[in-house]
Order: C-alpha cells, then sequence, then structure tokens
C-alpha cells in the first residue's frame, strides 16, 4: 500500500457511517423522536440529558435540535426507525441572544470532526437568518485553553460576572453570521463537511485541526457539568442570563476570600397592613394596576456616560407605570416612617431624606433585570426599595431579588461572591443601598396572562 493509498484510506475512516447520515432540525417532539434520542444519551452515558435538559429547554420555546441521524432502510417509520448519533440544540436566551450547546456525540464519533462541524453549521444557519444573532457561552473567570480558543475565533468577553460555588464566569459573545465565517463553515456545504472534504479550503489540514480544536474544547469543557453536576469550564445559559446569574445557581466563594456577611437589606413584612387591611389595601393595588394595563410602557436604563433612559432589552425587561395614585402618598408615608430602623439594621448613617421616586414594575414571562446598581455615587440616590405584591393565588415563579455585598478589588468596584435571595413575598418590603449591585432573576408566568404578573414597587429614596 502506498502513502497515498494509506492517506486516502485515513481520510475515509468515517466515509461508511457519514455516508448514510442526514442532518435534521426540529422545534417539537414526536414519539418516535423522543425515543431516538432517549436512546442517543443513553448510549452516550447522560440518560439524564434528555428530561433535565432538552425537554424542558425545548418546552420553554425559541428551541431548535439539530441532529445527525442515520434511517432505517425498511420499515423507514416507527420506533427504531431514527438512529441519531449527534445533537446540538439552541436556545433563546435574550433579545437576539442564543446559547449553543456543544455537540454531544457517541464516543466512536467524537473524532468526527467533519460530523460535528455539519450539526453545528445548521444550527448556526438557523440562528444566523437574522443579522443580529449572536451566539453566547459561558466561561470560568481564569480559563486558559477555552478563552484562547474562543478568543482567536472573534468571541467578545462582557465584564458581567456570574457567581456559582466554585467559580466566576464571564460571557462571551459573537455575530452568528460571523462565527459561520470564522470556522470556515460559510462555504462548506453540509455534504462536504460529512463526507471530510475540505479541498475547497487553502489549508485543509488548518480547518480541520481548528474544528477540532473548537469542538473539542467546548465539549469538554461544558462535560463536567452535564456528566456530574459539577462547576465546569463552560457552563449552560439558561434563558434570561442577560438578566444575570443562571436562574438557581447559588452564590459561593468564587476566587475572593469570604468574611463575614451582613445582609446588605432590611426586610418588613405585612408592610401596607393595618389591623385587617392588608388584604383590602393589596387588591386594592392589584385593581389600581390591572385597570391601568394601557399606561404601562416598556421599561428604560440609563447607560453610564448617557443621561437619556432607553428601553434596553439585554439588561432590563419589564413594564412599568409611573402613576400609583392614591398609593403614592401612602407608600410615601410608610417609608419615612420605617427608614430609621431600616438604615439602623443596615449599618448605614443616618441622611436627611428629600424626595422619594416610585414606580410600579410588572414582570411577565420571560422578565428581568440584569446585575446592576441603582447610584454610581454621581446622583442623590442613597436607599432603593422594593415592595412585592400579586394577585392571589400567586400564578407566577422565579423573579427572586438578588443582592450583593460590593468590595474594592484592585481598585475597581465588584460584586462580592456572597448575595443574599429574596423571594418575592405578599404585602413585604425590601429596602437596600442603591450602591449595591442587584439583579431580578427571570420571571415565569405560564399563563402569559398580565393580570398573573410579578407585581412591585420599586423606588429610590434621596438624600435631600
Amino acid at each position: 500500500m502506498d502513502a497515498k493509498e494509506l492517506v486516502h484510506r485515513r481520510k475515509d475512516f468515517f466515509g461508511p457511517r457519514n455516508a448514510a447520515t442526514r442532518v435534521d432540525l426540529f422545534e417539537e417532539l414526536t414519539d418516535q423522536t423522543a425515543a431516538a434520542l432517549r436512546a442517543f444519551f443513553r448510549g452516550m452515558g447522560a440518560p439524564h440529558l434528555f428530561d433535565e435538559v432538552v425537554v424542558p429547554t425545548l418546552h420553554e420555546g425559541a428551541s431548535q435540535i439539530v441532529v445527525a441521524v442515520q434511517d432505517r432502510p425498511w420499515p423507514p417509520w416507527g420506533l427504531g426507525a431514527r438512529n441519531i448519533t449527534a445533537v446540538c440544540q439552541t436556545h433563546e436566551v435574550g433579545d437576539a441572544s442564543y446559547a449553543i450547546s456543544p455537540v454531544y456525540a457517541l464516543d466512536q464519533d467524537l473524532n468526527n470532526i467533519g460530523m460535528l462541524s455539519a450539526v453545528y453549521k445548521e444550527a448556526l444557519e438557523q440562528l444566523a437568518v437574522d443579522p443580529r444573532a449572536e451566539v453566547c457561552y459561558l466561561l470560568a473567570e481564569g480559563s486558559v485553553l477555552a478563552d484562547q480558543v474562543l478568543s482567536t475565533t472573534g468571541f467578545k468577553r462582557s465584564e458581567d460576572v456570574f457567581v456559582t460555588s466554585d467559580s466566576r464566569y464571564h460571557t462571551y459573545r459573537m455575530p452568528a453570521a460571523l462565527l459561520l465565517e470564522r470556522l470556515g463553515l460559510d462555504r462548506l456545504a453540509t455534504p462536504d463537511l460529512l463526507a471530510h472534504d475540505f479541498s475547497g479550503k487553502d489549508d485543509e489540514g488548518s480547518l480541520l485541526r481548528k474544528l477540532a480544536n473548537f469542538h473539542h474544547t467546548i465539549y469538554l469543557g461544558a462535560r463536567p457539568e452535564w456528566i456530574h453536576g459539577r462547576d465546569s469550564e463552560i457552563v449552560r445559559l439558561p434563558r434570561g442570563v442577560h438578566a444575570g446569574k443562571p436562574g438557581g445557581v447559588p452564590s459561593g466563594t468564587g476566587r475572593f476570600p469570604v468574611e463575614r456577611f451582613d445582609p446588605p437589606y432590611a426586610w418588613i413584612s405585612n408592610f401596607l397592613s393595618d389591623g385587617g387591611a392588608r388584604k383590602d389595601r393589596v387588591e386594592s393595588l392589584v385593581e389600581h394596576v390591572l385597570s391601568h394595563r394601557q399606561e404601562f410602557a416598556p421599561s428604560t436604563v440609563v447607560m453610564r456616560g448617557d443621561n437619556v433612559p432607553k428601553v434596553n432589552e439585554k439588561l432590563r425587561r419589564s413594564l412599568v407605570l409611573n402613576q400609583l395614585g392614591q398609593f403614592e402618598s401612602l407608600m410615601a408615608e410608610r417609608i419615612k416612617a420605617s427608614l430609621p430602623d431600616a438604615i439602623k439594621r443596615m449599618g448605614r448613617s443616618p441622611f436627611k431624606v428629600g424626595r422619594i421616586e416610585m414606580q410600579i414594575t410588572a414582570n411577565g414571562d420571560g422578565d428581568y433585570f440584569r446585575l446592576h446598581p441603582d447610584t454610581d455615587g454621581s446622583d442623590s440616590r442613597e436607599i432603593s426599595f422594593v415592595y412585592f405584591f400579586h394577585r392571589e393565588p400567586r400564578r407566577f415563579s422565579g423573579g427572586e431579588l438578588r443582592i450583593y455585598e460590593v468590595r474594592e478589588i484592585n481598585g475597581q468596584r465588584v460584586p462580592a461572591d456572597h448575595a443574599q435571595t429574596i423571594s418575592p413575598r405578599q404585602d413585604t418590603l425590601v429596602f437596600f443601598p442603591s450602591s449595591n449591585d442587584h439583579e431580578v432573576l427571570p420571571v415565569r408566568v405560564p399563563s402569559e396572562d398580565f393580570a398573573d404578573s410579578r407585581f412591585t414597587i420599586a423606588g429610590w429614596i434621596h438624600r435631600a
């Protein structure tokens, strides 16, 4: 056997299997497809992924599953008709922002770079239909290989910090269309990838190594999480991640030492209670909100260096109403009466109270507010507050308020790794310093009915 024939045979190692493989996409599961996916994940040694990750993500909507599949010759229907050999799932985590899983494959296909790339190409092309679409990965701070691979590909690291019990994470973003181009997938057809035919590129060996490095890094970097449920170099991004850390992820020590943590907030239950009047007042407040539904407007944020409020759904998504009607004076009166004790409990210095800003916020399905402070010290805001109320029985979940301590690290202001997570409770108000970083975790409203939203009165107390 001469060298030329040897090279030819090496290139064809995956040929017979890939020749019978096609790439398919679906956004919902039939019984037959579900059975094929279960068999695939069982063969991969991670059967839990189907029920614990794939199905819930698919049911949230705005999600697609791309698979490499081999069809049974006969009969070409029924159970066992589909033999899935690779899976990649995408899902929307914010407006035009998408998370994309590793290309999962069975052990015998982990070096089948052509097939992995074909599946990934099809997934990217579905996203790139929207010219705004970006692909996101969540990488551990201090990552070496994954950071280098993504950065050299063209991903840009954002400075928003997500904290788990072991690590701090940053979002890496890149336009989907640009990622197709940088990986060299924009000029290669899916059949050519399955045939490992990279001859259309100037240096097919270099392209093969680039694709292998990319896929293996993403796959191995994410593996500890989806196999063992442990923190890994790359972790999944659930929907609403642009609002802050993945919902349900605990706070922890990270790389900074944990000191004694005094919760930077004061909690007041039964805030509007007055004897037996609590129910009537909360119900009246809900009625006020519902009667002014048409006056709610998309929430805005003021970016640093810009004094003009603007809608930015990558940072905040909700509806707001600035008119509290008869409740404005009642809230202001109660806030002023409760503030001295709250300031003492938070270990803050007393100050002369000036104006009080207030607005009603409605958080519907998928809404959030990512990590942010309410002041950078350039204005007169001292204390922020959030008052929780809702229609009963409660028909939403999530929407926790997470408040972080603030520390100076190397001269930079960063949120501490330890946080307090506060669940929305009826007729409860929370005070906290306006300078502390905080976030509203994603809200889930299955009915998508405005009346079932997470309602709050949020506000800011200024020093005179």
